[in-house]
């Protein structure tokens, strides 16, 4: 049915309704014309803070504690002086002032001010924790279990508040007067297990806080926390009878923070997202690093390296399963390979340390392709960096004493380099990128070849020669792909050895080689450069500007 049916049969029936209606009498009044509906009235913008405002309202509020806090304490300090009030007295006063304020700290959380609530906790943490320290350390009123008794006490008492105002900052506040009072109340004894105990009970606080809020700061400081207290302690009090309670405290410290990726869904990728991606990277390093300080076997180190590769790539999979972002999954992998590429010099002394960063930079490299771009970086890094140390070994460190000709350890391990930097080249998208992969190829692909050739030859003469040969095959071969493949970057890369070789036979073999070989060599170079030079006047091949 058309548009013109449709508006037809309208227009009948709009003819047949005002005929019955005529009929009937009804007499049809038009609806008033509806009236516009209201716009919906918009929220007035948020007051811009002025500098005016942020002064008054919070740098006052902060200075004005500061001289409340300072005049208070030259009154106290004046009155001790003077003796006006006893030791129990001046406790006494300290501890309730810290509580009046934490009480009246709270009533401005219900009001909404939370900045000046947190400047009043802050005073009466530090009231409170002064005078149970100086109860027991100046003053002996009370034991030292008593005093840490109480000062975990006021340690509990901020968790509870953080939790109920759901305030970060109390949560910090909490955990850091916590991992103060050892030191606070340190007598130079080692007590190791008392003090690890209560660090482990504050990280576990720490998590189930994190679990609950993302606090990455509160996890900041139980992290950082931990980590002091343990150099504290070891430089302190550490002996070798110490060691196997001190691997298990400070691998049950790994652990604890090892979770935190699995506590929460990371969604924002704010800065708590990246607290969490770090994090498994510096709690993996402090560990090892300390595990190093312990044990000096290098054989045994590179034990627990594998036993941490396979640990963080559990982790991996774990975070896999669990759907988290690719981010976290691929930071746990990446710290997995890279304890392999460490228990790789730990563990052996040959040749096959170069081989494992190899083919350690291969799988990183390779691996780098699959992740999102953060990931993937970090791969590349990763993979960069074994590749380098694997090359410096290769040129500067291993020495080769091969028994066979071209099926060697030297060529094999060559081979492997050469092949890591070819995958490079066809990866590559960058212009410099693949310029730099393709020259490193040639370049260890001749040293080896010249390698080979150096042992091939007993006599050095015969050695020389057979030197420039190569060097002719090579650059002339090299020169034949850059023109079958119209590519001036392999071209340049010829000349450039076949440069090199002129200059070796004009400046060296005129002089150092026998008349036979001396003529051989100038034979087989002239002939060389004649075919190219022919090749480039022929214009056999379109020579362009191409991009590689």
């Amino acid at each position: 049915m058309t548009d013109e049916d449709i508006r037809a049969r309208l227009d009948f029936l709009e003819d047949r309704l005002t005929k019955i209606e005529n009929r009937l009498g009804v007499i049809y009044a038009p609806p008033p014309p509806s009236a516009p509906a209201p716009t919906p009235k918009q929220p007035p913008p948020a007051p811009k803070k002025s500098v005016e405002s942020l002064i008054g309202a919070h740098w006052l509020n902060r200075v004005g504690i500061a001289a409340l806090l300072i005049g208070v304490a030259f009154f106290l300090k004046y009155a001790f002086e003077n003796e006006w009030i006893g030791p129990a007295a001046r406790v006494g006063i300290g501890i309730a002032v810290g509580a009046a304020l934490l009480v009246w700290s709270d009533r401005f959380h219900k009001r909404g001010h939370r900045a000046f609530a947190h400047s009043l906790e802050v005073v009466a943490v530090g009231a409170l924790y002064l005078s149970i320290w100086a109860s027991s350390q100046t003053y002996a009123l009370i034991s030292n279990g008593a005093s840490f008794a109480a000062m975990a006490i006021v340690s509990i008492a901020l968790v509870a508040l953080a939790i109920r105002h759901q305030s970060e900052f109390l949560a910090g506040l909490a955990l850091t007067s916590g991992f103060l009072t050892p030191v606070l109340l340190s007598t130079g004894a080692n007590r190791e297990v008392a003090l690890f105990t209560y660090v482990s009970l504050l990280d576990i606080a720490a998590l189930v806080l994190v679990s609950l809020y993302p606090w990455v700061r509160a996890l900041t400081v139980a992290f950082f926390g931990t980590l002091f207290l343990y150099i504290g302690w070891y430089a302190a009090l550490y002996s070798k009878p110490h060691m196997p309670r001190t691997v298990a405290f400070i691998t049950f410290f790994l652990l604890l923070f090892a979770v935190v990726p699995l506590l929460r869904r990371w969604r924002d990728r704010g800065i708590a997202f990246g607290v969490v991606l770090v994090l498994p990277f510096v709690n993996a390093f402090v560990y090892f690093a300390e595990l190093s300080w312990i044990i000096e076997n290098a054989s045994r180190l590179a034990k627990y390296a594998i036993v941490l590769s396979a640990f963080f790539l559990v982790l991996c999979l774990a975070l896999r399963l669990r759907g988290a972002e690719d981010d976290l999954a691929a930071a746990h992998l990446a710290i997995a390979l890279g304890f392999v590429t460490i228990a790789i010099p730990l563990q052996f002394q040959t040749i096959w340390i170069t081989i494992g960063w190899l083919a350690e930079a291969a799988a990183l490299l390779l691996i780098s392709g699959a992740p999102p771009p953060p990931a993937a970086k970090v791969f590349r890094v990763l993979g960069s960096t074994a590749l380098t140390c694997g090359v410096f070994r290769l040129l500067f460190i291993d020495q080769f004493h091969p028994q066979h000709l071209v099926f060697n350890m030297r060529m094999l391990t060559y081979a492997i380099a050469v092949a890591i930097f070819s995958g490079i080249a066809i990866a590559a998208r960058e212009k410099l990128l693949w310029r730099f992969a393709v020259t490193a190829l040639n370049v260890l692909a001749l040293i080896a070849l010249t390698a080979e050739v150096h042992e091939a030859f007993a006599q050095k003469i015969a050695r020389d020669f057979a030197w420039s040969a190569l060097w002719m095959l090579y650059g002339g071969a090299l020169m034949v792909i850059g023109f079958v493949r119209a590519n001036a970057f392999l071209r340049w890369l010829a000349l450039i050895l076949i440069g090199l070789t002129i200059g070796k036979v004009f400046l060296y073999d005129l002089a150092a080689l026998e008349r036979v070989y001396r003529i051989l060599s100038f034979i087989a170079l002239g002939i060389l450069l004649l075919a190219i030079s022919f090749a480039y006047q022929k214009k056999w091949i379109t020579i362009p500007e191409d991009a590689q």
